[in-house]
């Protein structure tokens, strides 16, 4: 190979990878093609509450996960009650309908958690769910049944950033117990969606016909807030 054609290659392949960068563009045998998110949010109608965990620098558009990419999870299930597994994955079939992203269950894994989310490094790494105690998760204390959070990585290409990792936290002798109780998978699964629109990045609402407020007031069903919010975190860009 000439020097000139080396040094053109090495252009196209610079220049294929800076489009990818900077356009979301994926190099095929065809060319150069729009990057596809690998599901599509719901149209949700009607009006509620929904608050965000962050919104980027320049704008009101919420921090988001890629939704080019599958948000990866491992659990940790050494405390985890009998029929979590069941409640786990249908709780991310909840919110991965809701938002139209992909999620894809990494097996089990001995990590402990971190105290809480907020120490989440920000690289792309699995998500973690814990069933543990509040002598791990001091966050889960007095009647807090689970705690859950990601971690944002900026972009230095878009300018915006997304979240690369996180984690959820469940109590599991205080979930246990619920379980005990008649319609006690119902309530659970309840806490452990609530959890998981935290991952993705819904906030508190000060609303208590949504899911995401603060307290389980008995409601075991995503709100009509809840739903446009999980709509928009499902909404965002492909940084790849």
């Amino acid at each position: 190979m000439t020097a000139t054609a080396l040094a053109l290659g090495l252009l196209v392949v610079i220049g294929g990878t800076f489009a990818h960068k900077q356009w979301g563009l994926t190099i095929t045998a065809d060319g150069l093609r729009p990057a596809t998110p690998l599901g599509t949010p719901p149209e949700v109608a009607g009006s509620g509450s929904f608050a965000y965990m962050a919104t980027q620098q320049t704008s009101e558009r919420p921090v988001a996960y890629d939704p080019c990419d599958p948000v990866e999870y491992v659990v940790n299930d050494e405390l985890a009650p009998e029929g979590a597994d069941g409640l786990l994955a249908s709780a991310v079939e909840v919110i991965s309908a809701a938002t139209g992203l992909a999620f894809r269950a990494g097996g089990t894994t001995d990590e402990e958690p971190r105290e809480r989310p907020q120490a989440l490094l920000p690289r792309r790494q699995p998500v973690l769910v814990s069933w543990t105690t509040p002598d791990v998760v001091p966050d889960l204390s007095g009647s807090v049944a689970g705690v859950g959070g990601s971690a944002a990585r900026h972009d230095e290409y878009t300018g915006e950033s997304r979240y690369v990792t996180g984690m959820v936290a469940l109590d599991a002798p205080q979930l246990a117990e619920i379980l005990a109780r008649p319609q006690g998978a119902e309530q659970v699964r309840a806490i452990v969606v609530h959890e998981l629109g935290h991952l993705v990045g819904l906030d508190h609402v000060d609303d208590p016909g949504e899911l995401m407020y603060p307290e389980n007031t008995g409601r075991t069903d995503l709100g009509p807030g809840d739903r446009q919010g999980l709509a928009r975190l499902g909404a965002g860009r492909c940084f790849h």
